[in-house]
């Protein structure tokens, strides 16, 4: 496993300052966002020249593309919402195979209409289940067709909430496409984080979705959900990097949910416990 990171955690403007910043840092592996270019995170249209842009940075500063987010509200009240990410989402998969990009992150969704991060009690229905169901079916298939992944990640405001739930709606799609990102920090609940607690769930989370894990994600948890960089928190960090490599995971630990001036510390932290996972 190698230390990556959200590159919009940098705050250098524009492309080539963007991954100038992430090398600066020491970090190999990121993954993107079209935000970076001043374009949405799901485009109608990305131009040749910027994606020749984002390409040459990434080679010249030795930085792998490890993913590329595509979330937007797949379980939108509104289906024309819905309806408009899925069709802007062909754009990003041509220009993920484009840029070598072998993953793309998704949201499951949630029914609140204004944040689709924002837990809504209506996930829990039938109906927000059907719709996130349909969208991530139909993310999946345009993923299959250009041989590429996405990835949906368990987060407790979400329809997908929690690991089991994530199990389900792999099962129910069955697309080899459909993978999962791993972020023990969203499938935890902040009012109990002793090691007694969290490590049971993370363990039972890995055994149920490790090997459908395409990407991991390094934040870190507090109560509150403060940003923090890994290591400053309440995580059981040995647990989920061995748990990680027992499932077979080689790929990128993205940092995310962190301040630019605590990205030295993450990256040092992570990789001193790499050094001893098993």
């Amino acid at each position: 496993m190698e230390v990556g990171i959200f590159a919009k955690t940098f705050e250098a403007a524009g492309i080539e300052e963007n991954m100038a910043a992430v090398a600066a840092a020491g970090i190999t592996a990121v993954q993107y966002n079209l935000s970076i270019a001043g374009i949405p995170t799901v485009p109608e249209k990305v131009d040749a020249d910027t994606i020749e842009r984002i390409k040459s940075a990434a080679a010249a500063n030795n930085v792998r593309l490890a993913a590329i987010s595509g979330t937007f509200n797949a379980a939108h009240p509104n289906p024309a919402v819905r309806n408009t990410g899925i069709s802007r989402f062909v754009e990003l998969v041509r220009v993920s195979v484009e840029l070598g990009i072998p993953v793309i992150t998704l949201c499951s969704g949630s029914r609140d209409a204004e944040d689709m991060w924002r837990h809504h009690p209506d996930n829990a229905t039938p109906e927000a289940w059907a719709d996130s169901r349909d969208s991530l079916t139909r993310l999946a298939a345009l993923a299959e067709d250009a041989g590429i992944v996405v990835a949906v990640e368990p987060e407790h405001t979400n329809v997908v909430s929690t690991a089991d739930l994530a199990r389900k709606m792999l099962d129910e799609i069955g697309s080899p496409a459909l993978k999962i990102v791993f972020d023990a920090a969203n499938i935890l609940d902040t009012e109990d984080l002793s090691d007694t607690t969290t490590v049971p769930v993370i363990e039972a989370a890995l055994e149920t979705l490790g090997p459908d894990i395409a990407l991991a994600h390094a934040k870190e948890l507090v109560p509150g959900r403060r940003a923090l960089a890994p290591g400053q928190g309440a995580l059981p960090w040995k647990s989920i990097l061995n748990g990680l490599a027992s499932a077979g995971y080689t790929g990128a630990l993205i940092m995310h949910g962190l301040p630019e001036s605590e990205v030295s510390s993450g990256v040092d932290f992570l990789r001193q416990q790499l050094e001893v996972t098993v």
